[in-house]
């Protein structure tokens, strides 16, 4: 999901192949932050129920895999197109319209 300034909110789903739960947070991560940068977003404040993404996005935790180091390098690349970001968790059961999003 991505919340405009205005308020309006674009709803996005994406099919993958068979996913973590971890991976299928990066996969949508970054096709989040593929649409805010299209729609011309400069700033970008997110929010992601995966305390394992965040912490390895702000380098609170180490990668241990080099599958889940593909999936960091690739959101920071995405990341740094932006002037400015901020990536922050919100416990899952903050998180219901994402989440309903992601079982569809």
């Amino acid at each position: 999901m991505l919340k405009l300034p205005e308020g309006n909110v674009v709803r996005q789903h994406i099919r993958t192949v068979k996913l973590t739960n971890n991976e299928a947070k990066y996969e949508a991560m970054i096709a989040c932050l593929e649409l805010a940068k299209s729609l011309g977003a400069k700033v970008i404040e997110a929010k992601c129920d995966s305390l394992l993404v965040v912490n390895q996005v702000n380098g609170t935790f180490k990668v241990r895999e080099e599958r889940m180091q593909r999936y960091l390098d690739k959101l920071q690349v995405t990341l740094h197109q932006f002037k400015e970001w901020a990536l922050q968790h919100v416990p899952r059961e903050q998180n219901s319209k994402a989440v309903a999003l992601a079982n569809l």
